[in-house]
């Protein structure tokens, strides 16, 4: 379906856009007075994770393509593929869940006035879920171990820890729907839902791409999944690939 040439096209477009709106977030925001705050949301640290996952993803895709053996992922350290497949599962689902979030609760036209900034929020809130292509047309298999998604949670919920430190330090809340102050009792549920709802987006993931993994011919050149190893010892589980 995709070449190696191809994949790599791919992936290195949407690293150089991703990138760039970083960077021009970035530069925005510290025109603006917003700089302080600007790791504090969720949003800008899963963009974070997606721009390094799609660099790495087409570093990787790149030597494969230049060696058209296998790909420099291959031959990293048992752990390091470990992160790499750790910070693929974070990017498709964080970008799937703030993408969703973002449209349905939080967004007010009202605030998004100008050309500039309606750009930025549809590249931070739309555009991100092109990661999906990758899910599509690349060969990265989400890990159904239930290490894979208690991690991603504990994530979630150093995040959290974060919000209200901001709040304490700061003294406003990065979400509304974290004002414990303004929605009292309510916050709780809100957020154990929240934990509960990434757990069921990750696994339904899962079953989206096992599905695709049935119906679709092989994406990308070919891959060779081994059996898997135990890794961290035999708390989490590895499948090794040939491509990242």
């Amino acid at each position: 379906m995709f070449s190696t040439g191809a994949m790599l096209g791919v992936r290195a477009t949407l690293f150089v856009y991703t990138l760039g709106v970083w960077i021009y977030t970035i530069v925005y925001d510290a025109q603006h007075g917003k700089i302080k705050g600007h790791f504090v949301y969720f949003t800008n640290l899963a963009y974070t994770g997606l721009v390094g996952y799609l660099g790495s993803s087409t570093f990787h895709t790149l030597q494969l393509w230049r060696r058209n053996t296998s790909s420099s992922f291959t031959s990293m350290p048992a752990t390091l593929q470990l992160l790499h497949w750790l910070l693929y599962d974070s990017v498709m689902l964080f970008a799937t869940v703030v993408t969703v979030l973002f449209w349905s609760l939080i967004y007010k036209a009202s605030d998004y006035t100008s050309a500039e900034q309606k750009w930025l929020t549809v590249s931070a809130h739309a555009l991100n879920s092109c990661v999906l292509v990758d899910m599509l047309a690349g060969c990265m298999l989400f890990s159904p171990h239930w290490s894979h998604s208690l991690t991603l949670t504990i994530i979630v919920l150093l995040y959290v820890a974060l919000a209200y430190i901001n709040e304490a330090v700061n003294g406003w809340f990065t979400y509304d729907f974290l004002d414990y102050k303004k929605h009292k009792t309510v916050v709780a549920p809100v957020v154990i839902g929240m934990f509960v709802g990434f757990i069921l987006v990750y696994y339904a993931m899962y079953g989206l791409q096992l599905l695709l993994e049935r119906l679709l011919p092989p994406r990308f050149a070919s891959r060779t999944v081994s059996q898997d190893e135990q890794a961290h010892n035999g708390s989490i589980h590895m499948a090794l690939v040939n491509q990242p």
